[in-house]
């Protein structure tokens, strides 16, 4: 059985296991997250994540950071799928890459650079810096929110502003 959730501001905390707690903020609509949302270091406020939803779906500009306040990538979604252009960062600020996105898979040539700023060739760049999961041309999609938390089953009634 769903979860009907009033229409409102919301904002939560949610400590995902080990790591720092996150404040979610955004607002419901017919019951789905509708407008911006931000997610944000609970403890100093460190924007960690922003991103358009249409009634449930990602839906236009995103973009995430790091602890430090240096972006992670930004680009759009489309339907609940990356689309377009987008850039990801090295946490120091110095763009990593950058490529185009059709329904949630790289099309097309990418663009590398090392930490240094460096253009570099895909096979080098993927060896040095696998770990990161958006890396790979075989890339298969991300989760479309439904991971996100639930919130408190009432909107906060302070500070109810419109986005």
């Amino acid at each position: 059985m769903a979860v009907l959730i009033a229409d409102g501001f919301y904002s939560f905390v949610v400590r995902p296991g080990p790591f720092r707690a996150l404040r979610y903020e955004g607002h419901y609509r017919r019951g789905l997250r509708d407008g911006i949302w931000r997610v944000t270091d609970a403890e100093d406020g460190t924007p960690r994540w922003e991103t358009t939803w249409t009634l449930g779906e990602w839906h236009g500009r995103s973009t995430s950071w790091y602890r430090n306040g240096q972006r992670i990538e930004e680009g759009e979604h489309v339907h609940g799928c990356r689309s377009g252009v987008w850039t990801h960062w090295f946490d120091t600020g110095v763009v990593a890459a950058r490529g185009r996105y059709e329904a949630d898979r790289k099309m097309g040539a990418w663009e590398y650079w090392n930490e240094d700023g460096e253009s570099a060739r895909y096979a080098e760049w993927r060896e040095r810096y696998a770990h990161w999961d958006w890396a790979f041309d075989d890339y298969t999609g991300t989760p479309r929110g439904e991971n996100w938390p639930h919130p408190p089953q009432q909107p906060e009634t302070t500070n109810d502003r419109a986005e």
